[in-house]
């Protein structure tokens, strides 16, 4: 399979052609800062206080036939370790709080396992995800200091179950946008749900069921409990309103950041315009963008088959009709000159490894 060619220009600006280090200093403690950090695909890190937020980390990146052989002859997918200790190098991974997981598919479930097992996540983070996910993860619940499975009943309630320090998770009912269309009927692969705990962790591409898919409202609280910062986090595009924060909970505050999912946004109608106008977000990261079926060694391309540079540019187009002309809420400059990806007045789309740091309106 050869490297794709290098040369990915958003809105005039080159993106940087390999996966960044992170830099240590930039995750130093300042009060009143938070602090998100880009892995790749899904993957977030989000530092507010003591309480780090994980999302979806995936760094095996496993190739789309050998994804396939998988499904069909059995083939066992083991992750490769190697590229998780490359790929969280210089972060403080380590003091994980919890793992939030939007949905089962084996680029945000697949390398929890050996995260854990690796020693990268010390101690014993909490894990909050789907009860299917869940369940495909039950052999090593034991890891977890706390484990929420989230049911349709009642999905707050559920995320309660793991409280956290000056973070509040509120899950939001979401979908995923199709894949492929089968005789007219639009589906995501990998589809069905998990309803028994595995014995084992997943290790084949189709045992990663997508189950139900959840957005999440990761709220940042001051010291008395009041939110400050509100971060709406989305690891696949859907049409409203799945995704969509109740009227009550939204009266609470406006959405600061916005963390979009790009791929799959023309499988949608109003993603991500209308979540971001409903939200009244300030300020998008546009993430998940990159080919995560590719060894992150390679130049960085849009992912294949579903992105390309011009359907970049119609997402951004999408997303400036309903953002802030000029935002009160920015990150701070960019630190390490060709390092960061391209930005615009009210959204940045970052580069593997790529660090944010807002300062905190209170």
């Amino acid at each position: 399979m050869p490297e794709p060619e290098p040369g990915l220009l958003v809105r005039g600006q080159h993106m940087p052609v390999k996966a960044v280090r992170a830099h240590p200093a930039d995750f130093d403690p300042v009060p009143g800062t938070a602090v998100l950090h880009y892995y790749g695909a899904g993957g977030w890190l989000i530092q507010w206080g003591k309480t780090y937020v994980l999302t979806a980390p995936y760094f095996s990146n496993y190739s789309l036939p050998k994804l396939l052989a998988s499904s069909t002859t059995g083939l066992k997918l083991s992750a490769d370790v190697e590229q998780l200790r490359e790929g969280v190098v210089n972060t403080p991974i380590d003091r994980t709080s919890v793992v939030l997981l939007g949905h089962g598919h084996v680029d945000h479930v697949a390398d929890v396992p050996a995260l854990l097992e690796q020693g990268l996540i010390t101690g014993k983070p909490a894990l909050i995800a789907d009860r299917s996910v869940t369940n495909a993860l039950a052999s090593i619940k034991e890891l977890f200091s706390c484990v929420a499975p989230i049911d349709y009943r009642e999905p707050e309630t559920d995320a309660q179950r793991c409280p956290l320090e000056r973070v509040r998770i509120t899950p939001i009912h979401h979908a995923h946008a199709p894949h492929l269309e089968l005789v007219g009927l639009a589906v995501a692969a990998f589809g069905g749900r998990l309803k028994e705990p595995l014995e084992n962790p997943p290790q084949r591409a189709d045992e990663f069921k997508l189950g139900y898919t959840w957005a999440y409202l990761i709220d940042l609280l001051d010291a008395q409990g009041k939110v400050v910062f509100r971060i709406h986090y989305v690891d696949a595009s859907g049409d409203p309103p799945h995704g969509l924060a109740s009227k009550q909970v939204l009266a609470e505050r406006d959405v600061d950041v916005h963390i979009a999912c790009v791929p799959g946004f023309e499988q949608t109608e109003e993603y991500p315009d209308a979540v971001l106008s409903y939200h009244r977000v300030k300020y998008a990261l546009l993430g998940h963008w990159e080919d995560f079926l590719q060894p992150p060694s390679w130049d960085l391309a849009p992912l294949r088959q579903v992105l390309t540079q011009e359907s970049i540019e119609r997402f951004i187009d999408r997303a400036e009709g309903a953002l802030p002309k000029a935002s009160s809420v920015q990150p701070g400059p960019c630190l390490h000159p060709h390092e960061c990806g391209p930005r615009g007045a009210a959204w940045a789309m970052p580069v593997p490894g790529e660090t944010y740091r807002f300062t905190v309106a209170r």
